[in-house]
């Protein structure tokens, strides 16, 4: 049995209320929360599509280049809205911005960070040297890092005991 794919038969499993409140999609959701559907034959989240359907992008498809700025992100942070109201464009990377500034995504710390160069050992190592009175610009060389990094290890701001 085949079942035609309409804009009225996608709204029609969405919760719609005003336009201040979110639109929760009451079909499947994938592994992250958000809404999926299939649409023509293609997995689409439902907050792409509802943008879509709504004039805010051009294609339910996300963007080719994480540059593009026509990801569609959530003022609301509801992963299952779909109330266009609630969205705003942007690129992949303001898309991560907006994930960190309001603590959805937190950037892990010390060793485990993306850009780290020291292990927690180092870091500890490095606190006990510069307290026993050894100088931070050696400390940076033989480390391979900045100055400025074996500072904020030191004051505790980065690799936190």
């Amino acid at each position: 049995m085949s079942h035609k794919q309409t804009a009225e038969s996608f709204w029609a499993r969405v919760n719609r209320g005003t336009n201040h409140e979110c639109w929760g999609w009451s079909g499947a959701t994938n592994s992250t929360g958000y809404g999926t559907v299939v649409w023509h034959g293609v997995h689409y989240t439902t907050h792409r599509v509802a943008a879509w359907l709504s004039g805010m992008v051009e294609t339910p498809s996300r963007p080719a280049h994480s540059r593009d700025k026509g990801h569609v992100l959530h003022k609301c942070d509801n992963r299952r809205c779909c109330n266009p109201d609630h969205f705003f464009l942007g690129s992949f990377a303001d898309n991560m911005h907006d994930a960190y500034k309001k603590k959805r995504k937190v950037q892990p710390k010390g060793e485990k960070h993306a850009n780290a160069k020291l292990t927690n050992d180092q870091a500890e190592e490095i606190r006990k040297r510069y307290a026993a009175g050894e100088y931070q610009i050696p400390l940076a060389k033989e480390y391979n890092v900045s100055q400025r990094a074996i500072s904020l290890v030191v004051r505790g701001e980065t690799y936190n005991a």
